[in-house]
């Protein structure tokens, strides 16, 4: 037996040394060393990548101080949260406390107010009565005093009588204003409805009142459409009349124009069936500051260098009672003003249905 290379048979189709063996054997083993290389190299990433045992309790003593330092700050946190929650607290229940004295303040003044204005309406409403009551025997007498029942008046007899005649009127009139006054806040203002021409009653409460504006030398003139009657009080629309042409009479400068007017209102400004009365001026107008105050009772918004003896007399209350009765009428009062130059009150009246 020949004697061989590892007992490995060769082939006979290629000698012992040939290249091509030598490349492959050298390939493989090439591929077997870089197998082991790469086992070995990650065997030695993976170790070290692993961290040590010491490495581990350094890891865990850190993660350990800051849990307790968290941890702290949790409880400190907690605490602050707590000392807020309770002042917080404290703070509510007492400005709840104080909101509850405050509304108990507020409903007791308000109680009083009420028992005020009831008092005050009381006793504007007694003292007008047992004012009136002698007045009415008062103006009487003069009226017959001066109409000459008891006799002619002499020269010197004529003028203070006729004086005496005109305050006593003026102290009536301020007299049923009060009346009128406490009728309505006590809401015990009643109507007489009945169909009304509207310009009818405009033109006699004007023609009543053309003396006032006669002794200022004012025009007082009239413009007064034919219309619809109204469902209306016709006393109370009067005296609406008269407390707004008054009130112009009484704020117009001498020589100035005081204008009535009836018309039907348009529908197209105001929507719904309704009588229009206007009562314009071209006096000392209303400061828009004031506006909202003036058919507010005993409210004068004017300055006293306008209140003369000359004018129609006045307590505060006719715009007051003219409002009144016209919302007593389911009507509507407006105001419109240009200081120094012009004053205008518009009623609404509904028709008669």
């Amino acid at each position: 037996m020949k004697r061989g290379t590892g007992g490995r048979r060769r082939s006979t189709s290629n000698p012992p040394d040939a290249p091509a063996d030598r490349v492959e054997v050298l390939e493989a083993e090439l591929k077997a060393a870089r197998r082991t290389i790469d086992v070995l190299i990650a065997r030695t990433e993976r170790r070290a990548l692993e961290p040590t045992q010491a490495e581990l309790f350094e890891v865990a003593a850190r993660m350990e101080q800051q849990i307790e330092r968290r941890t702290r700050e949790l409880e400190e946190k907690r605490s602050e949260l707590e000392a807020v929650t309770s002042n917080l607290d404290q703070i509510v229940r007492q400005r709840t406390r104080a909101l509850a004295e405050s509304e108990a303040q507020l409903l007791r003044k308000n109680a009083e107010l009420e028992r005020q204005s009831q008092l005050k309406a009381e006793f504007i409403s007694i003292v007008a009565h047992e004012l009136r009551t002698p007045l009415v025997s008062i103006v009487g007498y003069l009226d017959l005093l001066v109409e000459g029942k008891f006799g002619p008046l002499d020269d010197a007899q004529e003028r203070p009588v006729a004086s005496l005649k005109r305050n006593a009127h003026r102290l009536k009139r301020l007299v049923d204003e009060m009346l009128d006054f406490s009728r309505l806040e006590a809401g015990r203002a009643r109507l007489t409805r009945a169909a009304v021409n509207l310009a009818d009653v405009a033109s006699d409460a004007t023609t009543e009142l053309k003396p006032l504006a006669d002794r200022k030398r004012q025009a007082l003139i009239t413009e007064l459409a034919t219309i619809r009657p109204i469902s209306a009080d016709s006393d109370k629309i009067h005296q609406i009349i008269v407390n707004l042409v008054s009130n112009a009479i009484r704020y117009t400068p001498e020589g100035g124009t005081i204008t009535v007017t009836v018309d039907d209102a348009p529908v197209a400004v105001f929507a719904g069936d309704w009588a229009r009365l206007r009562v314009r001026d071209n006096g000392i107008g209303i400061p828009a500051a004031h506006r909202h105050r003036i058919f507010e009772p005993f409210t004068d918004v004017q300055p006293a260098k306008h209140h003369t003896s000359a004018g129609p007399d006045s307590a505060g209350l006719g715009l007051f009672i003219a409002r009144g009765l016209v919302e007593l009428h389911g009507g509507l009062i407006t105001v419109d003003s240009e200081e120094s130059v012009f004053t205008e009150f518009t009623v609404l009246l509904p028709r008669a249905t």
